[in-house]
């Protein structure tokens, strides 16, 4: 259920305030930086970076394992190394060279790990981006630095990865032209997929937090899994029960567009959805514990894992303008997450890239440029009005 009553004071309720800033951007900041590089999702980044020619830059934790990528993919001497750690913030600076112009961190759990990394990026005039699929922390970085961006005259789009991306993408879609006081809801579905150590490590800090949802206009805090719905998917999903999630859509949409209602839900195995709805009112202690207990010995998939993932997203909104459902399939999660976040790195250092401050993935980039090009990439969508 939602919580009704007054929230505790925090700065990640506030609510909506922005449109995104013109700014003109450095030409002479060219090079795309991803920190975390060594990791399972920004070894792929690295490689995409690689295919599409772009020019960049990898740090990390470990200059042992930043070496021995270089050496495995091939990398000429133009591109440099730079070692850094989070939990050293005097270390960040250093990665941020005079043509670096925007940064892919691929660093987690980004709660606790992330917000030095958001600091540096903006302090050196640099685009940030990240992966997150942590909606507390994504609130908090939104609410905290959006006038730093500003000021400084870049973008900062946490929460770019692909579960937050692809939400945000259809759910403005489905909002085109519905607005004012729409009501909206997105749905995720995969299947076969073999989550990284990073994302495993940011589930159990995304659920140790209360989420938040999007009532009435108004943010309110809503536990997670507290309500479910039934999503009919394209095949071959079928018609699967899903429960609510706190996805970042409920934190960025609502910066930009109407709705008056928005809610998120995510499908996973019939018995644990239901252990979720029963454990709901105690999760955010409970995963914190299971966290810690179980933070060492958590694997993901091996460097050369051939993923074989698929995924549908629906996104469904109603107003007294009428109804709109957007539907996106594919396939390859970890794959798609490191064609679109170079894509969209490679867009904030384009000269015709006119925003800064705090914004979401549909904020920043206009949903049907990003979801054509990644029809490239084994996506497909599909755009219709119930009745």
């Amino acid at each position: 259920m939602t919580t009704e009553n007054n929230p505790p004071a925090d700065s990640s309720l506030e609510q909506p305030n922005s449109q995104p800033a013109p700014v003109g951007t450095s030409l002479t900041r060219s090079k795309i930086l991803v920190f975390g590089a060594t990791g399972y999702t920004g070894r792929q980044v690295v490689s995409e970076l690689q295919r599409r020619g772009l020019s960049f830059t990898i740090a990390g934790r470990e200059r042992a394992k930043l070496d021995r990528l270089k050496s495995v993919l091939e990398l000429g001497d133009e591109v440099s190394v730079s070692v850094a750690d989070p939990a050293q913030p005097d270390s960040l600076p250093a990665m941020f060279g005079s043509e670096v112009g925007a940064i892919i961190n691929c660093v987690g759990p980004f709660t606790t790990l992330g917000e030095p990394v958001v600091k540096a990026a903006l302090e050196a005039g640099v685009h940030y981006l990240d992966i997150t699929g942590e909606q507390a922390y994504l609130a908090r970085m939104l609410t905290r630095y959006d006038n730093l961006a500003r000021q400084k005259k870049v973008a900062l789009i946490p929460a770019c990865g692909f579960e937050y991306a692809m939400t945000n993408w259809a759910g403005a879609l489905a909002v085109e032209g519905l607005e004012p006081n729409v009501n909206l809801w997105t749905a995720t579905v995969t299947g076969n997929i073999k989550a990284s150590q990073g994302t495993q490590l940011s589930l159990f800090e995304a659920l140790a937090r209360p989420g938040l949802g999007w009532r009435d206009g108004t943010r309110k805090l809503k536990l997670t899994a507290s309500t479910a719905r039934q999503v009919d998917f394209p095949p071959p999903f079928g018609r699967r029960r899903a429960v609510w999630a706190p996805f970042g859509e409920m934190i960025t949409l609502p910066r930009h567009l109407s709705i008056r209602n928005l809610d998120s839900f995510v499908v996973v195995p019939t018995a644990l959805g239901y252990s979720l709805q029963v454990l709901s009112p105690v999760l955010p202690p409970v995963s914190q514990l299971m966290g810690r207990l179980l933070k060492g010995g958590l694997r993901g998939p091996a460097s050369d894992h051939l993923e074989n993932s698929t995924w549908a997203v629906v996104a469904q909104a109603q107003s007294a303008a009428g109804q709109r459902r957007v539907v996106l399939q594919g396939q390859n999660v970890y794959y798609l997450t490191s064609v679109l976040t170079v894509w969209c790195a490679a867009k904030m250092l384009e000269a015709g890239f006119q925003a800064s401050g705090g914004l979401g993935p549909a904020q920043a980039f206009d949903p049907t440029e990003a979801l054509e090009y990644l029809k490239g990439f084994g996506l497909s969508y599909t755009v219709s009005h119930p009745a």
